[in-house]
């Protein structure tokens, strides 16, 4: 037998209830069904699909043209694929093995001397011996330099990087960017490589040597707690470390 009742509300609307359940086991269902609602996505899971969606706007393709038989991502399409880049948007390795090492020394000798005196000998005729005008002013003075400097600067660099064919030539250069980017104990390193290559200096591995890239721009650059405190921070940061000296 089916039973239907009504609840009487504040604003004078009834509202039924079918299977003739308490009104307030009803309030606690809802309140449980706000408690298992799908909570925030992560932040990391944020930023995967802003990655994602970034990296589909950089390498979306063109769609095939009506009528046409070719499948960019076809089964039989990559059977004697050469994979060594040679078209834009190829993918290449990097093998960077940079090595800079600058030394200089420099030495500074200087030395200067002056001898400078005045006297009156006769002033209205002959002074005496010891007259004070016969030695008015006397001055002997030298000076000398000898300074010694020495810069010595090391830098290795060793690592490999997969970067992109993002232009070709008309002479058919490739003009190739890599760029890394790592986060590791609140310390964010960046790595930026351009340059153009050959397609002959890119081995059967798809790899080219830093070595063999023309016109080579290579960046490193970091930011977080090393750098704050390895370089020299702004005036106003120099300001307020004078000021609170705890």
């Amino acid at each position: 037998m089916f039973s239907q009742s009504s609840t009487q509300t504040s604003g004078g609307q009834a509202v039924s209830n079918p299977a003739g359940v308490a009104p307030g086991y009803a309030q606690e269902q809802g309140r449980w069904m706000k408690r298992i609602a799908p909570s925030k996505p992560a932040p990391a899971d944020i930023a995967l699909s802003a990655y994602i969606e970034r990296v589909r706007g950089d390498y979306r393709i063109d769609p095939p043209t009506t009528g046409s038989l070719w499948i960019v991502n076809g089964r039989l399409t990559h059977l004697s694929t050469d994979l060594k880049a040679r078209n834009l948007h190829d993918v290449i390795s990097v093998v960077v093995s940079e090595s800079l090492s600058a030394s200089t020394d420099g030495t500074v000798k200087n030395s200067r001397a002056s001898n400078m005196s005045s006297a009156i000998s006769s002033l209205f005729g002959s002074l005496a011996v010891n007259n004070r005008l016969q030695n008015l002013f006397n001055q002997t003075s030298s000076s000398g330099l000898n300074a010694q400097g020495q810069s010595v600067s090391n830098s290795n660099l060793a690592t490999t990087l997969g970067g992109e064919v993002v232009e070709v030539l008309p002479n058919g250069m490739l003009v190739i960017q890599a760029v890394r980017q790592v986060t590791f104990s609140q310390q964010t390193q960046t790595i930026r490589l351009r340059g153009v290559v050959r397609p002959e200096d890119v081995s059967a591995l798809n790899q080219v040597p830093s070595t063999a890239i023309t016109n080579l721009e290579l960046e490193v650059a970091g930011k977080g707690i090393i750098n704050d405190y390895t370089y020299r921070p702004n005036f106003i940061v120099r300001l307020f470390q004078r000021l609170l000296v705890f």
